[in-house]
């Protein structure tokens, strides 16, 4: 009789840890379909739809009717926005005051490639422009955000106008300095 309930301990005792492997396994599996799921949401695997930015159709509809006009207005070839920098980096040196040297990085936005192809062709012309506009800045000025963003509108102000003298329909949209050193 004890021998019967050793056999009964022993097969308890096996039981219960198959129940227990398979009980791990299971949560194991759970756990991967879990993770997995999660990096696949976060990817954008399920965004099969881009989600409307508005409720209301006829506010998309007017929407793209200005897209449209917009378009059809500038007959020049319009595309995604592109940047292009202008390197190397403008290097000034100023004369006297507690800034002796600027370096300024820029980059130029435009949605025109025709853009693009003038400011590379004519790149001396638009590089000795903005080396004369940035030698004859005032140091003091530049150190406040208004002077670097007036300089940021008349750097662009001259490139437009090199585009312009050129013959070339569309402009620059923006101007960004990538780096801007004043020591």
């Amino acid at each position: 009789m004890a021998e019967e309930e050793q056999q009964d301990e022993s097969v308890d005792q096996e039981a219960g840890s198959k129940k227990k492997l398979i009980i791990i396994i299971a949560a194991g599996v759970m756990a991967l379909l879990l993770v997995t799921g999660a990096v696949l949401y976060f990817m954008g695997i399920f965004d099969d739809e881009q989600p409307s930015t508005s409720s209301d159709p006829a506010k998309e509809e007017s929407a793209e009717k200005e897209e449209n006009a917009e378009s059809d207005e500038d007959d020049s070839v319009e595309s995604a926005a592109t940047y292009l920098p202008l390197s190397p980096a403008f290097l000034v040196n100023f004369k006297a005051g507690s800034i002796r040297v600027l370096k300024v990085e820029i980059s130029l936005l435009t949605t025109d490639d025709r853009v693009v192809d003038a400011v590379k062709l004519h790149d001396p012309v638009i590089r000795n422009n903005i080396l004369l506009l940035l030698s004859n800045q005032d140091p003091e000025v530049l150190k406040s955000l208004e002077g670097k963003t007036n300089l940021q509108v008349a750097i662009k102000g001259v490139i437009n106008k090199v585009l312009a003298d050129k013959q070339v329909a569309s402009k620059v949209k923006n101007i960004f300095f990538t780096e801007l050193v004043m020591q």
